[in-house]
């Protein structure tokens, strides 16, 4: 979501008023400093920016840290500070969910804990018009600061670190600043939500990570693993129409809402289909718009199952073919290539062959590519991920490998137009990912490399030749230390 900002302090401060925070904030709340540095996703060998910022924690049970995903992401230091001491202490991540914006820092000098005492999450949201305290160390100042407001919505919307992920937030009207992120939102003492962005252009409007979505990390880390929140991978309508309810042959008791897409990478795979009316999730009626009631509150159905874990079972009943079924899902999504979460911690794969640079499509590329915006290749990697599930794009294919830049060399000359192309075929053999591209370039069928492009009639053509004897003087020229990296060190 474009206007949600995250609420990262970076080198320049803006004013901020500090209220008097609490004992139990100056015992719990510690400052987080962080240097980070991404990935350049134009030139993937080469890291990107360092940039250094602040922001906040707090002190759970079992001598750890809670925090946000979005303030350590691509963290190359690390160091937290307690209210009152001088000193910083060097910490590590231990866990990290860029889909729900969660962490978990270690500190390994016991010294850090000593007279300081854990939050306690409570175990209920506050409800609306409830007044919560936000403590953390926003830009403006050094020491804690607490601002008050009230709980005024607790919904669903995007989570703006991964881009994709959707969970619920609770929002409130307390003042929530850069530097605030990752501290906690006190209703009676207890921790009801962790502070983590806000909206960019409104006042007093921030948004909170709430109980729910803490609780179901923290109970997911139990066995020392990540596994991420379990997803149906569903797209459906509301069964408001009286004329798809008679087209489907829906009675007039039954609601819910109708399934016309069934994602191959999700829980519902070769189990629920289209046109299925999905009518109640383990035993809560959905209504005709995809909610259901959680005792006083009204929530999208997907809050069932983002208080599962993955590999529980979601039992659903669904209208097909005349007649309701009852159908058990394990909660078992495979890891998805094609969902383009924003990226984090993870170096970019590349693979270069006569001075042509091709890498993994990705939100960071595309990103990188705004200037070239009008070009049609370009255009048709925008159309690629946007349609990519739609328009069953993927199949065949473990990811989408896309010739991203050309180092100028003679061998490689008047080879412009081929890119920001789609690979499609190398040699004669078809390319599901990186790897494929890598061995069908090992191992030419004749005296040119062959490369076809998804949309494109001509094919490039490199002499093999050529290509690997300018190989060496293109990588000493522009200083790229390998041909190659795809998540291991290639030769």
């Amino acid at each position: 979501m474009a206007s949600l900002a995250l609420l990262v302090a970076g080198a320049a401060p803006r004013p901020t008023l500090a209220l008097a925070a609490t004992s139990v904030g100056h015992a719990s709340v510690v400052k987080i400093y962080v240097t980070n540095q991404g990935e350049n996703y134009a030139m993937p060998w080469q890291p990107g920016p360092q940039a250094s910022g602040s922001g906040t924690g707090f002190i759970i049970r079992e001598k750890r840290i809670l925090t946000n995903a979005h303030l350590v992401a691509n963290t190359r230091f690390l160091e937290v500070q307690k209210s009152g001491d001088a000193r910083r202490y060097r910490a590590t991540v231990r866990f990290v969910a860029h889909d729900c914006d969660l962490a978990v820092l270690d500190v390994s000098d016991p010294a850090f804990f000593e007279n300081t005492r854990p939050l306690r999450l409570a175990r209920t949201l506050p409800t609306l018009t409830d007044e919560v305290l936000v403590l953390g160390y926003p830009l403006g100042g050094d020491r804690l600061s607490a601002t008050k407001g009230i709980v005024s919505r607790v919904e669903y919307a995007n989570y703006a670190h991964s881009g994709v992920d959707q969970h619920l937030v609770l929002q409130v009207d307390a003042a929530i600043n850069p530097g605030n992120s990752g501290g906690p939102v006190l209703f009676n003492g207890r921790v009801v939500g962790l502070a983590f962005q806000g909206l960019a252009w409104a006042d007093n409007i921030g948004y909170a990570i709430p109980l729910p979505v803490i609780t179901h990390f923290l109970s997911d880390i139990a066995d020392d693993h990540y596994h991420g929140y379990p997803e149906l991978g569903l797209s459906f309508m509301g069964l408001r129409n009286p004329a798809l309810r008679l087209d489907l042959g829906v009675p007039p008791a039954h609601s819910g809402i109708v399934i016309y897409f069934v994602d191959a990478f999700g829980a519902a795979r070769n189990r629920l289909r289209p046109r299925d009316v999905l009518l109640a999730i383990d035993g809560h009626p959905l209504a005709e718009d995809g909610t259901v009631t959680l005792g006083d509150e009204t929530f999208l159905f997907a809050e069932l199952l983002e208080r599962k874990q993955w590999g529980d079972t979601a039992t659903v009943d669904v209208w097909r073919d005349g007649a309701t079924q009852t159908i058990a899902i394990p909660l078992d999504n495979p890891p998805d290539p094609f969902t383009y979460r924003n990226l984090y911690d993870q170096r970019p794969p590349y693979v270069i062959a006569g001075g042509l640079v091709f890498s993994s499509l990705s939100q960071e590329l595309l990103q990188t590519l705004q200037r070239s915006s009008g070009s049609p290749n370009v255009q048709q990697l925008f159309y690629t991920l946007e349609y990519v599930k739609a328009h069953l794009l993927h199949e065949g294919r473990d990811e989408f490998v896309v010739l991203i830049k050309r180092l100028p060399h003679p061998v490689n000359a008047y080879l412009d137009d081929f890119l920001y192309g789609i690979v499609d075929e190398v040699n004669g053999t078809h390319i599901r990912n990186l790897h494929d591209l890598r061995d069908a370039l090992s191992h030419p069928d004749g005296a040119h490399h062959l490369l076809r492009f998804v949309g494109s009639k001509d094919a490039l053509v490199l002499d093999v030749n050529a290509a690997r004897h300018a190989e060496p003087d293109i990588l000493r020229a522009y200083n790229v230390p390998a041909r190659a990296y795809l998540g291991e060190d290639v030769p």
